[in-house]
């Protein structure tokens, strides 16, 4: 296996760091596509000049520095607001919602669920969203909606309203996570993206950790006539206005309409995406490659485990942040397969649920149990290692797509899930939660290891063109034809 991601490796360091004559042998082939609609929107783009761009390693990592200050910063100020905004009503319960809201019986737990219920509903809009409208205008718009459901909330004071802003909540926020991996595959190679990935999921540990803090301050804030959860909610509704405002003017569209980069820097920063054989953004809803989707075993393989989230919201945010960012160096630094980080973590957290089903409970066991627990703090950090490798091994922009938004699905209805099955009435054991936890980090791991081999036999199926293309410099001719992995014979799949 070893040999196969070396020659994967090689070819991505030809495309990153010298350039090739691609766009000539991709000019000729633009003229053999019938619409050109049916082209990525980098190829049209490339088509302009001919001629090829050599790009040296200096290059590359001007333009990278460029990008990742511009977008890294934004991407992580979105994903910490709607992770903090989701959060609210659970911060809020530690100072009495349920009382001031006269929450009675399992209201309170569906306050949470009905959020990943609007984020399932919104995933079929975001697939095809995603593919026809500018993303930067599209998820600024859905900032935007979702920051006034946060505001307009704090005049709630009953569950039916609650319930109805925080359906829209999700559905608004369902987008995010989709976005995020578009954004990944559009500007950083595939050796960039695992590392850029832990940068905006690690907020979840870090609005864990200042949103606790945050809501304490307002909890306690003495002299207002608003309840602390009002006080909780129109302040996080504010900071994500303005927040949102921001993204929406700051956000660039694509590469090509990056005002940032100048015109020869944004043919660099394309051809650094070349050799990822996943395009950039196409100009169509193409319904072949929904179709392509489900046909494709990895769609299941990557979103075949709706439970994996259940005990996310459980996960200290301080370790979280470490194990996000250790994996995410290792596997940038030292090249180190996904694959083998994402089976080491889920074997940890299965032993870690294993342990708790097992454990008795009572105050002699305590040691056991904080150490099973301690154990499943590695489920918060490989979710967005499984989606970089997802997205890595997509092509196609309505795929892509699809992709992003069945995954984000799935993790949507684990957490939908997860509150009923960890309810105070299932206390002290949750043998039903623990149970499904077991069962979902087992077909997980038997998934992984499904999709780690299947990923290899492609690669070695293609490994001996992809050499040869790479010797004479070919490789690259169809990165930017909207083609989907299945459909690209210069497509190797990672591992």
């Amino acid at each position: 296996m070893q040999g196969k991601d070396s020659e994967i490796e090689t070819a991505e360091d030809h495309a990153n760091d010298t350039g090739t004559n691609a766009p000539l042998a991709e000019e000729e082939a633009i003229k053999t596509v019938r619409d050109v609609r049916d082209l990525d929107a980098a190829a049209v783009f490339l088509a302009e000049f001919g001629d090829a761009l050599e790009v040296t390693p200096e290059d590359s990592a001007r333009v990278r520095r460029k990008i990742d200050l511009r977008l890294l910063p934004l991407m992580a100020t979105m994903y910490f607001m709607q992770q903090l905004d989701k959060s609210a009503v659970s911060f809020a319960a530690v100072f009495n919602i349920q009382k001031d809201a006269h929450l009675v019986g399992t209201q309170y737990a569906w306050l949470t669920t009905i959020v990943y219920v609007g984020s399932i509903v919104g995933q079929p809009v975001s697939t095809y969203a995603l593919t026809r409208l500018p993303v930067n205008y599209f998820v600024g718009t859905n900032y935007i909606l979702w920051s006034v459901c946060m505001v307009v909330m704090t005049a709630c004071t009953n569950f039916n309203g609650m319930v109805a802003l925080r359906f829209f909540l999700g559905l608004f926020e369902g987008c995010i996570a989709p976005t995020m991996m578009i954004l990944l595959s559009m500007w950083w190679t595939r050796r960039e993206q695992g590392f850029r990935s832990q940068w905006w999921y690690l907020q979840n540990g870090l609005a864990t950790i200042i949103g606790s803090i945050l809501t304490w301050g307002l909890g306690n804030a003495q002299g207002s006539h608003l309840f602390p959860y009002q006080r909780i909610f129109l302040t996080l509704g504010l900071l994500s206005l303005a927040a949102s405002i921001v993204t929406f003017l700051m956000m660039p569209r694509d590469p090509i309409h990056a005002t940032f980069l100048t015109r020869d820097e944004k043919r660099i920063a394309l051809e650094r995406v070349r050799y990822n054989q996943t395009g950039m953004h196409g100009q169509r809803f193409k319904w072949e490659q929904i179709a392509e989707t489900f046909m494709d075993p990895k769609t299941f393989i990557f979103g075949f485990n709706p439970f994996q989230t259940i005990l996310f919201n459980m996960v200290p945010g301080a370790i979280q942040i470490v194990l996000g960012l250790g994996s995410g160096y290792v596997m940038t630094r030292y090249k180190v397969w996904k694959s083998l980080v994402l089976l080491a973590f889920v074997a940890v957290s299965l032993g870690g649920a294993v342990g708790l089903y097992v454990s008795p409970r009572g105050n002699s066991y305590r040691s056991h149990l904080l150490g099973f627990y301690f154990m499943l703090q590695f489920s918060g950090s490989w979710a967005p290692i499984a989606f970089a490798w997802a997205n890595a091994n997509t092509a196609g922009a309505t795929k892509k797509s699809a992709i992003a938004t069945i995954s984000w699905a799935s993790v949507c209805i684990g957490n939908a899930i997860g509150p009923q099955l960890f309810g105070n009435d299932k206390a002290p054991y949750y043998f039903i939660g623990l149970r499904s936890q077991v069962i979902s980090l087992s077909l997980v791991d038997l998934s992984l290891e499904a999709e780690s081999k299947w990923a290899g036999l492609k690669a070695q199926q293609q490994e001996n063109a992809r050499s040869e293309q790479a010797a004479q410099g070919e490789v690259g001719q169809q990165g930017f034809l909207d083609l989907t992995d299945l459909k690209n014979d210069e497509f190797i799949y990672s591992f």
